[in-house]
């Protein structure tokens, strides 16, 4: 019984051990590759500055917000909900059964249509477009 035990975990025992060992290997070989020089270690004030959404941190007066940024968010979380949401569908309703018909089908159908056409709406609005 041990041995059927140990069998079946082992390959959970060897991704846990892979998760550790992972993370502590690519930390040793940054640090081996700074202390030999392998990898820039200089730190400038340009490197030291916080840069987020094109934008200086600091500066003199305000500048204004590119809500480019802010569509192309939006697009990606919307894209993502997509897939979180077809994936468990596809496995679970991959093959229309006899009890439940094309109901699945036609409610996914109707997800992407709505999907598609919020896109192309986004898409005629000029939203896409990073330069305008």
């Amino acid at each position: 019984m041990e041995q059927t035990y140990l069998q079946e975990y082992s390959l959970l025992l060897i991704f846990v051990a892979l998760s550790i060992l992972v993370p502590i290997g690519m930390l040793a070989a940054a640090k081996f590759g700074t202390r030999f020089g392998i990898t820039p270690s200089r730190s400038t004030s340009i490197k030291k500055a916080a840069y987020e959404g094109g934008h200086p941190a600091f500066s003199e007066k305000p500048s204004l917000f590119s809500f480019g940024y802010f569509y192309y968010a939006l697009l990606f979380v919307a894209f993502d909900v997509e897939t979180v949401l077809i994936f468990p569908w596809a496995v679970s309703h991959g093959l229309i059964t006899d009890f439940w018909g094309i109901l699945p089908f036609l409610g996914i159908l109707i997800f992407l249509t709505v999907l598609t056409v919020s896109f192309i709406y986004v898409w005629l609005k000029g939203c896409l477009e990073w330069i305008k």
